[in-house]
């Protein structure tokens, strides 16, 4: 991105971006206070899960009047299901950068040694919950103590990672109009119970307490991963690592995977010269994001993805083939507390402290107790949660 931003402003000497970061962790409550305070740089980046909670705060300018005419980008080359996610009351508040879907990565010696291959002895990725299942069990290798010395399949991301599960068995969230809760369901509580299973019962993932899941596949001391496209440069960066990516197998019925996006968003009192330095930038950006694609993302535009130097990015493409069915988390100004008690519930289940259906309950009450405190302090305002 730096590289970019150089490139821009030596190309377009009457305008100069200036790039800052900032820690993770505090990135969004600054760029939130800053908002409030009318100081907001001109461009910043949000990811769709918050697009929401910005749009709802004013703090957003509205581009759906930039996206035609000559500086315009084709909404021809926008995914569908992308450009939903920053829309917000019928209008849109950043464009897509970027689809960081989440993907498999597979250890291609160990499923060589495993003896997963086709008949050319290439390893082959599972595609489906029987060809996981069973790719999972035979990459498992039993150790002393009781202790697997390899695994087949670790937990990274819980969010990310039984989310998706969760949207593959059709599982929902909430009402069509946000306005209740209702994640304790069916499907998401037997998805959630295959999670369990996946380490109590069929034992081919570690328990998620002493265990680092991510370290464990760079160790090579596990098979399969689900994780996003945004590690796949420092994979690339470790030389005794044989590894490879694929989409994630279909667990249930439906095809879907967890996704975010970066969103090049513009602060909401912009115009003039300002607005149009600032959306030159932006479609530059995007006009430009093979490059960003390179350092291990995938671009929002079929155009890019469909170029013959984005297809020799193999992990990239193989996540690539994702886009059509990627599946936001849901779209909340109160993301950040959603996220907080889903986390909490997909914990105690994995860690045996509660079943699928009673961590999912608590999970689901409090939820509606957000939701309800959400309502009383924003019908006043004349805000309230978008389907």
């Amino acid at each position: 991105m730096l590289r970019m931003v150089k490139r821009f402003n030596a190309e377009n000497p009457d305008i100069q971006a200036l790039m800052q970061r900032m820690d993770w962790a505090t990135c969004y409550n600054k760029l939130f206070v800053a908002g409030m305070g009318g100081r907001a740089p001109e461009l910043f980046v949000v990811h769709t899960r918050a697009i929401q909670r910005f749009a709802r705060a004013g703090f957003l300018r509205e581009n759906d009047d930039l996206m035609s005419g000559a500086n315009g980008i084709d909404l021809a080359d926008l995914d569908a299901n992308v450009w939903k996610g920053v829309e917000y009351h019928g209008k849109h508040y950043g464009l897509p950068l970027d689809v960081h879907a989440m993907g498999m990565y597979y250890n291609r010696k160990l499923f060589r040694e495993a003896g997963i291959v086709d008949a050319q002895g290439t390893p082959r990725p599972p595609t489906n919950r029987e060809e996981f299942l069973d790719a999972a069990k035979r990459l498992t290798i039993p150790g002393s103590g009781g202790r697997p010395d390899q695994w087949g399949f670790v937990f990274t991301n819980w969010e990310s990672n039984i989310y998706t599960i969760m949207r593959q068995f059709g599982g929902e969230f909430f009402t069509p109009d946000y306005q209740k809760c209702i994640v304790n369901n069916a499907e998401n509580v037997a998805a959630l119970q295959f999670c369990v299973d996946l380490i109590r019962r069929y034992k081919v993932a570690p328990p998620p307490e002493n265990f680092d899941s991510w370290i464990g596949f760079r160790q090579g001391k596990v098979a399969m991963a689900f994780e996003g496209i945004y590690m796949l440069a420092d994979l690339q960066k470790q030389s005794d690592l044989d590894f490879s990516g694929a989409p994630v197998p279909q667990m249930g019925d439906h095809i879907a995977v967890w996704a975010d996006s970066h969103n090049l968003c513009m602060r909401s009192d912009l115009s003039g010269e300002k607005l149009a330095a600032t959306w030159r930038f932006i479609k530059y950006l995007s006009d430009n994001s093979l490059d960003w694609a390179a350092g291990g993302q995938i671009p929002t535009r079929p155009s890019r993805r469909n170029s013959p130097r984005f297809q020799q990015m193999s992990v990239q493409s193989a996540f690539a083939r994702q886009v059509p069915y990627v599946n936001y988390l849901p779209r909340l100004p109160f993301i950040f507390e959603f996220q907080t008690e889903f986390g909490l519930a997909l914990e105690k289940a994995l860690r045996g402290r509660a079943t699928p259906a009673d961590a999912l309950q608590v999970a689901q009450d409090n939820i509606n107790r957000i939701i309800a405190r959400d309502r009383e302090a924003n019908e006043a305002a004349g805000r309230g949660i978008s389907a």
